[in-house]
């Protein structure tokens, strides 16, 4: 009995010893809670005002893509105006050509008619008026002798007017030429004034892209921070709820500790059971720690070959241009932050106005703007093989139109989410994307 009463005693003196431990372990530990609460709040009041800097942020950023739109729209008439333009100067310079040739041909008839007047002229010198008096006196009737005569003065006045008619139709070609080499200074000068404009847009295309980068650095920044503020709110809201858990326990085994004897009794034997409790707990957690678990083994997608089904070879989209600035792989976010994501295909930069050709032969089948490819075009080669090209200033082919290797489709630009000109080519196959690499070569 005596040795019960002993094991009872040090069963009460361990839940005393266990509850000032805990009380220890609160007071050194955690400090106040009131304190704990009010630093939870200035967390919360923090939050809020990141995620007001974020809003503003986001509404910058939408009031810059915003702006950008409208420097693509105007890149688009630009290189629109630009492709209109060339065309004309073109047809100008073929009429300008054609009316020197004109007027070359004109001055060889002018060169011609003066070579044979003048060897009129030298005839009837050098032979005298005694040519003449035999040309007529050797008429056989007057009417003869008079057509004779007549002959001989509308020859001299055929030459002459046949010299001003042909220098007459030399000044016509002339004068339009004249205006023809006015018109074209006139387009070039139009040209001159669109390239000027294509510059400014592209600087200011470039200087919004570096803002709207800038803007997503900032937002991945602040998306951070709003993070790491719930990671901490969330972790002091756990460390404020146990802190009033240990309060709420101490206070009720501050209760327990002056009941009755009886009661302390019970209460220690239960705090024995449940120290067994958790002892067989711990144990078998323990066991189960040692348990062998069996790691699931991840599968990966093979590459395609990229084989063309049909056997047609493919030709590169730009001529000129061979540098590839960006490949079919994973990449960093060209507009910031920290995130990665896959490039579907190869990035070729070239100047704004570079005309794309199709890779090769098919219908298009699709033509039209979109808001991150921008201004793209889809060829149907055939045998599920699709090219895809995008960011282009200028759209020249459109839906339903068959085109052939080689064939102009559009213009290089910038437009949709890119950071400079460039034509973005993607190959997919079978709906499926793939290297176009394995399809075309610079």
């Amino acid at each position: 009995m005596k040795k019960n009463i002993q094991n009872i005693v040090f069963a009460v003196g361990l839940t005393i010893l266990l509850l000032g431990m805990v009380a220890f372990r609160f007071s050194t530990t955690y400090g106040d809670v009131d304190a704990e609460k009010e630093s939870l709040e200035q967390m919360e009041s923090e939050r809020t005002n990141v995620e007001q800097i974020l809003a503003a942020l986001e509404a910058q950023k939408s009031d810059s893509e915003a702006y950008l739109k409208e420097l693509d729209n105007q890149m688009s008439e630009i290189a629109a105006k630009l492709y209109n333009l060339q065309t004309q100067i073109d047809a100008k310079n073929q009429e300008i050509t054609v009316t020197q040739e004109l007027i070359a041909k004109t001055q060889e008839e002018i060169n011609e008619q003066y070579a044979a007047m003048k060897l009129r002229i030298q005839f009837m010198y050098e032979n005298g008026n005694a040519s003449y008096l035999a040309m007529i006196f050797d008429s056989k009737s007057i009417g003869d002798f008079l057509n004779r005569a007549e002959y001989i003065g509308e020859l001299t006045s055929y030459d002459r007017q046949m010299l001003d008619e042909l220098q007459a139709k030399k000044n016509e070609n002339e004068a339009a030429k004249a205006v023809l080499d006015s018109q074209l200074a006139e387009l070039q000068t139009l040209q001159a004034d669109a390239e000027t404009e294509k510059a400014a847009t592209e600087q200011l295309l470039a200087a919004k892209n570096a803002e709207v980068e800038a803007i997503n650095n900032s937002i991945t920044d602040v998306q951070n921070k709003i993070q790491t503020l719930h990671e901490d709110i969330a972790a002091q809201q756990s460390l404020i709820a146990e802190m009033e858990s240990i309060e709420a326990r101490r206070a009720a085994e501050e209760q327990s500790r002056l009941a009755a004897e009886a009661e302390s009794i019970r209460l220690a034997e239960e705090e024995a059971s449940r120290i067994a409790a958790e002892e067989a707990s711990k144990k078998a957690e323990a066991e189960k720690r040692g348990e062998t678990y069996i790691e699931k083994e991840t599968t990966k997608s093979s590459k395609s070959t990229g084989n063309t089904t049909s056997g047609e070879k493919f030709q590169w989209p730009l001529s000129d241009y061979s540098y590839i600035s960006s490949h079919f792989c994973m990449r960093e976010n060209p507009f910031g932050g920290t995130n990665t994501e896959f490039h579907n295909g190869i990035d070729i930069p070239a100047p704004t106005g570079t005309a794309v050709h199709a890779v090769a032969g098919g219908q298009v089948a699709w033509a039209y703007t979109s808001a991150s490819a921008g201004n793209w075009i889809g060829i149907d080669h055939g045998n599920g093989v699709y090219s895809v090209y995008m960011h282009m200033s200028y759209l020249i082919a459109k839906e339903g139109d068959y085109v052939s290797a080689g064939q102009t489709i559009g213009l290089v630009g910038s437009t949709g989410r890119s950071t400079g000109p460039h034509l973005h080519l993607s190959i997919r196959l079978n709906g499926t994307y793939v290297d176009p690499l394995n399809y075309v070569s610079p």
